[in-house]
């Protein structure tokens, strides 16, 4: 991207603020969760799936699946108004996507959690979640399934890191994430390393990095996935409206220790899916289900208990 393109990136976000402070006043933003079968479609189709809604004094995002012994589990960035500070919880659902359980904390710190990235290593299941208050990447190890989690590593230390995604390929295990690095903004970024283990405590930055330096399509949203016809797609947020705006689909064509390039073969900005969503930012697939989240508004007198 060149300075005029982000210049006019820019531009547009401005002008993207200022709208929404107008649509915003006296209201409040609620993200939720859209939840169900993946159907086998090429990309996904977020109007099909089943909308989970969280009761008012909070918002529900970063949805991650989990299936075990048949059963289906969504673990997700459960944030409180009244503290604001978001913790880890989890809720069951059946194979439509429909909620069958209250949502249960199973992760709370003394400071804000979000993003609870899932991944099994030598039969062992791990959640590394989002901290970046604390400038740090960590991974907890799965004691009591759903329930109890014991932090074991710490895999990136003194950055601030939001959305960190693994993923193996190649021989090497990947870190995707975005950060806040000199004048490289969160929003717009896509940073990369890499390590021979996931838990491994050293892990080399891409000598590229940030790969990707755009509002439309740097910041991480949800799940790397192999495609069924050996496509590695990479989940992206559009931020240029406004963040979490909406998510593409991004195909890796090719990854090395030296070389990057991506390609976009999928787009969900959120009102072009459902008028009455604002953003739509996080994408996940397991075991033949998929989970998303979409945002909406609602009437700050509402959303006060």
């Amino acid at each position: 991207m060149n300075v005029w393109q982000r210049f006019q990136q820019l531009q547009q976000r401005r002008k993207g603020r200022k709208q929404d402070k107008r649509d915003e006043q006296g209201m409040r933003q609620q993200w939720f969760l859209l939840a169900g079968k993946h159907n086998g479609a090429a990309y996904p189709q977020p109007q099909q799936l089943t909308p989970l809604y969280p009761p008012a004094d909070c918002f529900w995002a970063d949805p991650f699946l989990w299936s075990k012994d048949g059963r289906y589990f969504i673990f997700f960035e459960d944030f409180p108004y009244a503290t604001w500070r978001g913790i880890i919880s989890v809720i069951e659902i059946d194979e439509q996507g429909k909620q069958i359980s209250e949502p249960r904390p199973v992760l709370e710190e003394a400071y804000h959690l979000s993003y609870p990235f899932l991944f099994e290593y030598d039969g062992q299941l791990y959640m590394m979640p989002e901290k970046c208050s604390q400038k740090r990447v960590d991974i907890y190890r799965c004691d009591e399934f759903p329930h109890r989690w014991s932090q074991v590593s710490t895999l990136i230390d003194n950055l601030k890191i939001v959305d960190s995604t693994l993923f193996e390929h190649d021989g090497k295990w990947w870190l995707f994430a975005a950060a806040k690095q000199g004048r490289v903004r969160i929003n717009e970024s896509l940073f990369a390393f890499y390590a021979d283990s996931p838990l491994s405590n050293t892990w080399t930055p891409h000598p590229l990095n940030p790969l990707v330096r755009d509002l439309t399509r740097g910041r991480p949203a949800g799940r790397i996935v192999r495609h069924s016809q050996g496509q590695l797609l990479r989940p992206a947020q559009d931020c240029l409206r406004r963040y979490g705006y909406g998510v593409h689909l991004q195909e890796i064509t090719q990854l090395t220790t030296t070389a990057y390039q991506e390609q976009t073969v999928w787009s969900g900005l959120a009102p072009e899916i459902n008028h009455t969503w604002r953003a739509m930012h996080h994408l996940d697939q397991h075991k033949g289900m998929m989970v998303m989240d979409a945002q909406r508004l609602l009437p700050m007198a509402e959303s006060v208990v």
